[in-house]
């Protein structure tokens, strides 16, 4: 028997990248998952690929008005629910003096207030002994130039764990994070541009890609970027562990330890 918190889940984000991981490690191990994010398609071929265990509940965590009732959507769909994972994420790279208004608050809404409105949900509709976990960043703790919004709104995500995990103990509903370094997704492989810069041609935009990836590698000790799976399979072990709540589990190949 699977343990309570990684038997019927609900994923945020989880068509793509570490959501997808995170629901694909749960589904391999027995449990029954709800797939939420923007894009049908791709929700929808994770619940293909896995029928009657994987759902689909097509949802714009921007929109109050989609995200109401979340929880209590995907517990109708799979009998109950003992675990929620929220890795929907936004990032846009924007140094002070550039930060776009539609990039500021898109970011704190998706990275921010949607979490914490998911998880006053998670609170009272995940099943005693279920657990809730959100996938935060290194850089909630060591920003980078271009990160102030993403970074900050990463740190207040942690914060609003550890408060979630204090109100949740009454019922036995615990609350943790992960943080991971930088792992190797779209989102990522995604040039950044400076301000002002112009659209790159196909061989440039390769070119900086592959500069830009070998960048990041160079800032972890061991030597490579992460991987989806490496966060998934922390994610399912802190869904599982009774004895955790209020934990933040660093994943960064070392990353944190360079000056």
């Amino acid at each position: 028997m699977s343990e309570v918190g990684t038997r019927k889940v609900l994923v945020t984000g989880g068509g793509t990248g570490i959501g997808r991981a995170v629901a694909e490690a749960l589904l391999r191990a027995g449990g029954q998952v709800v797939v939420s994010g923007r894009r049908v398609e791709v929700l929808e071929s994770l619940t293909t690929a896995w029928p009657g265990q994987a759902f689909a509940l097509p949802c714009d965590l921007a929109s109050l008005e989609a995200r109401e009732g979340l929880l209590r959507r995907a517990a109708g769909l799979l009998g109950g629910l003992d675990g929620f994972v929220h890795s929907a994420g936004q990032v846009v790279h924007q140094p002070p003096g550039h930060i776009g208004e539609d990039a500021l608050r898109a970011q704190l809404e998706v990275n921010l207030i949607a979490p914490l409105r998911l998880g006053e949900q998670a609170l009272e509709v995940l099943e005693p002994g279920g657990a809730q976990v959100f996938i935060a960043s290194t850089l909630a703790t060591r920003p980078v130039v271009t990160s102030a919004v993403y970074s900050a709104a990463k740190a207040g995500l942690l914060q609003v764990m550890k408060v979630l995990a204090l109100v949740g103990a009454a019922r036995g509903v615990r609350a943790s994070a992960v943080l991971p370094g930088v792992v190797e997704t779209d989102m990522v492989r995604e040039v950044r541009l400076a301000p002002g810069a112009g659209p790159l041609s196909e061989p440039e935009y390769a070119r900086r890609q592959e500069a830009q990836l070998a960048g990041l590698r160079a800032l972890h000790p061991l030597g490579r970027l992460g991987r989806p799976e490496d966060v998934a399979e922390a994610v399912r072990y802190l869904l599982g562990a009774s004895w955790i709540s209020g934990s933040e589990l660093v994943l960064d190949g070392g990353l944190l330890l360079r000056e």
